[in-house]
């Protein structure tokens, strides 16, 4: 991979947020509620049942707006056909689907810098408590049985453990944080973006977003150990709908 730009990553903590709100155009800003509560007067439509973008709009209000007409149906025939005509009613619901997962607001915090010395002194209190009373033999053992794994572990968990709750990083051009030494991509593994230019890492999604997605009821595993999201380094502009970017996905290994 190219050198990484150095600097601290934006990092994104979940936090509750009206559901109604999350529908409202672009993701309102709560600094706008204030004189705009929860509204805005610009931006992409989004479909009321699963917020993706939505350009159809129903025929009778023309204020319910939809991806699809499977999820206008599913609208109409879980309280839209009734509620319709009501003027506050797109304002304070949305339609309760249990196949959706549970959504909230993105708060963004800048990285506060870990020095060396935190992140050796956490080593050596790991290390001294855990192991104060072993032989000199065990430990001369366990210290030749370190790899290269257990060090870019280390890394990460040292990394997040100031700001635990983290479910996103964000760092145009910056080094992801891998929780593996294995299936890190090389620079020949990320696929140039279709206007020919070199995509580049963005934006990764923690593990810590599982314990919010509760995807155990979708009676599967949904697992991962980084969501490394990679986009054009040119910022192109290909139409006017959504641009599909690149996603390396990244699984926890049976690291100690």
């Amino acid at each position: 991979m190219a050198a990484a730009r150095a600097g601290p990553a934006e990092l994104g903590f979940v936090e509750a947020a009206p559901a109604w709100r999350l529908r409202s155009e672009q993701f309102p800003s709560k600094f706008l509620e204030i004189s705009c509560p929860g509204k805005m007067t610009f931006g992409a439509h989004l479909c009321r049942v699963c917020g993706c973008l939505g350009p159809k709009t129903c025929s009778r209000c023309h204020k319910a707006h939809y991806c699809s007409k499977e999820h206008q149906i599913l609208d109409w025939r879980f309280g839209h056909k009734q509620a319709c005509t009501q003027s506050d009613y797109l304002d304070r619901t949305i339609p309760d689907h249990s196949f959706l997962f549970p959504e909230f607001e993105i708060v963004i915090e800048t990285e506060d810098e870990i020095t060396s010395e935190v992140v050796e002194k956490e080593n050596e209190s790991e290390i001294t408590g855990s192991m104060g009373e072993a032989p000199e033999e065990e430990l001369d053992s366990m210290a030749k049985l370190e790899s290269k794994e257990d060090k870019i572990f280390q890394k990460f968990k040292t990394k997040i453990a100031l700001e635990p709750e983290q479910v996103l990083r964000y760092g145009r051009g910056i080094a992801p944080i891998w929780i593996s030494g294995e299936n890190t991509p090389q620079e020949k593994d990320i696929p140039y973006c279709p206007c020919g230019a070199k995509r580049t890492f963005e934006f990764q999604v923690m593990p810590q977003l599982l314990n919010h997605l509760k995807a155990d009821r979708l009676g599967r595993s949904v697992d991962w150990g980084v969501l490394a999201v990679f986009t054009c380094a040119e910022s192109c502009r290909l139409g006017i709908g959504y641009t599909e970017e690149f996603v390396w996905k990244q699984d926890i290994t049976n690291t100690p």
